[in-house]
């Protein structure tokens, strides 16, 4: 008997949930089960549309001449010329349409983590560090629409408002008040339109695809309890992950003799400076301003410059659990009241699987065009606004910080992993209620290198002074071992070692280490929990 895609797909399945199967030597990790899932959707997508189309009622016939009936025979129109009703079992089956709950499916993951360091102004912390929920729905066959919103570092938001009363005028105070350094943030949220397999467009806030890490984020696939310096630590991306920006573009797999090819190219909004000003005009004509400049995500409402951005990525995956990609960004990071600079930054990222063994890693560059000429901008920006105020001072006196901006930086970082589960605690609490439990075993090396790395502008007098720049490097290694019960569960624990160059902070190149002047290296133990649903 020939085997239908159907009775091929079912025996598939019910070899894999055959409750007598060995246990596996190797576990495969998260990333992996998620590509078979996708693969075996795609086939089930088919093999629905196969018997919808089995399903669909026959062509009718074209009428024939009426002949003339037998003699002896009933007349025309008689009870023998009526087709005899249609019984449930001869009638052509319905086709059922999926539910709507069915094809919306919530998920999202969440971490926590232990920090005990060297550093005297860091506290033994704990830090909730973020709660993620996720909504995918497939809103038609070639349809769908996915929301990501983030809880980071968040216990509360609470916004008061009041009435006042002060000198006999009345009026209203407003008043935010929230947990230190937290974030509400929309990360991903678009629709998605499939025209083919190799054309899928997608409108909405999108995240950047420079680098792997940007596109895979979440916190309970990765083994260790921190994120790598070059995507969040100091960082290397023009914004820090998850980045993401409001635009339009296309996605799609292309099909190649080895293998799959995927792209994603999107034009966006584009990564912007983001200013604060602080003014003190003093009564002799001067005026003083502290102004602190940094990089952040476009905005998500009529964009501060006309110019857009361009993000590209290319993959190739030889094979499940192989992937290398090269990844490219370009786009104007100035306002539209300075003059016109561009950032542009590109990657290269892959993966490789040997059995219990993996590796992984990333490399970027990103370079900023003329700080100087920005910083220069900013300063005659503030004067002609004091200007504007009806305060013309003598003298302008203007001090800058421009946050973590470089000319170049340019980094990396590599995990090498191992994945076993020891036999004799088969029958522990670790392995007897889980199916295919895993530890892994993880050693990160990663660098970063700054150069022209801004540290003081002054402007005084209608001059921009001398920018004091320096030339700075971060190096970390990180050796882990996480214990994973199932995929979506990962307990971290991980020792890590920070340092940069010596008798300088760690505080001027890092954006979560409070060092003091001439701490330059950090000791740290981490513990950490993340899950997924």
């Amino acid at each position: 008997m020939r085997s239908t895609p159907l009775a091929s797909t079912i025996l598939l399945v019910t070899l894999l949930l055959s409750p007598g199967r060995p246990t596996p030597v190797h576990a495969a990790s998260q990333e992996e089960i998620e590509a078979k899932l996708k693969a075996l959707e795609a086939e089930i997508g088919a093999l629905r549309r196969e018997l919808q189309d089995a399903r669909k009622p026959a062509p009718a016939t074209a009428p024939t001449a009426p002949t003339a009936p037998p003699a002896g025979a009933p007349p025309a129109g008689g009870p023998a010329s009526q087709a005899p009703p249609q019984s449930p079992e001869t009638a052509p089956p319905a086709v059922a349409r999926p539910s709507l709950l069915s094809d919306f499916k919530i998920g999202g993951y969440g971490s926590t983590r232990f920090e005990a360091s060297d550093l005297k102004n860091l506290n033994n912390t704990f830090t909730f560090r973020r709660f993620v929920l996720t909504g995918d729905a497939a809103i038609g066959d070639s349809i769908r629409a996915l929301v990501e919103l983030e809880f980071e570092r968040l216990t509360e938001l609470e916004i008061e408002r009041r009435r006042v009363s002060e000198g006999g005028a009345q009026g209203f105070s407003q008043s935010i008040e929230g947990s230190d350094q937290s974030e509400l943030s929309l990360e991903q949220a678009w629709v998605e339109f499939a025209l083919a397999d190799w054309a899928k467009f997608r409108a909405g806030m999108l995240l950047v695809p420079l680098g792997r890490f940007n596109l895979n984020h979440d916190d309970n696939r990765w083994d260790l309890p921190r994120r790598s310096l070059v995507d969040r630590g100091v960082p290397v991306l023009p914004s820090t992950a998850a980045w993401s920006e409001v635009g339009m573009g296309f996605v799609g797999d292309i099909p190649v003799p080895v293998g799959k090819l995927s792209y994603q190219a999107y034009v966006m909004n584009g990564v912007t400076l983001d200013s604060s000003i602080e003014t003190f005009a003093r009564g002799s004509g001067e005026l003083e301003a502290e102004v602190e400049i940094r990089p952040r995500r476009g905005t998500a409402n009529i964009d501060v410059k006309r110019d857009k951005a361009g993000a590209l990525r290319l993959a190739w995956s030889p094979a499940l659990g192989h992937e290398v990609a090269a990844s490219a960004y370009y786009g104007r990071y100035t306002p539209d009241f300075l003059p016109s600079e561009a950032v542009w930054s590109w990657s290269v990222d892959g993966k490789s699987t040997f059995g219990p063994f993996e590796i992984e890693g990333e490399y970027v560059f990103t370079h900023w065009d003329n700080i100087r000429r920005v910083a220069n901008g900013f300063a005659r920006a503030v004067v002609e606004k004091s200007f504007e105020s009806g305060t013309a001072p003598l003298n302008a006196v203007i001090e800058f910080e421009l946050a973590g901006l470089a000319t170049t930086k340019h980094g990396y970082w590599v995990d090498l992993r191992y994945r076993f589960f020891p036999e004799f605690l088969r029958g522990t609490p670790l392995g007897r209620p889980f199916e295919n439990p895993q530890f892994i075993a993880t050693l990160r090396g990663e660098q970063v290198w700054m150069n022209g790395l801004v540290q003081d502008v002054e402007f005084a007098g209608g001059t921009l002074g001398d920018i004091a720049r320096d030339n700075r490097f971060v190096n970390r290694v990180t050796l882990g071992l996480a214990y994973r019960p199932t995929p979506l569960v990962v307990f971290q624990a991980a020792l890590e070692r920070t340092w940069t160059d010596r008798n300088k902070s760690l505080a001027g190149v890092t954006n979560f280490l409070p060092a003091q002047r001439s701490e330059d290296t950090a000791n740290t133990f981490l513990f950490g929990a993340a899950f997924g649903f």
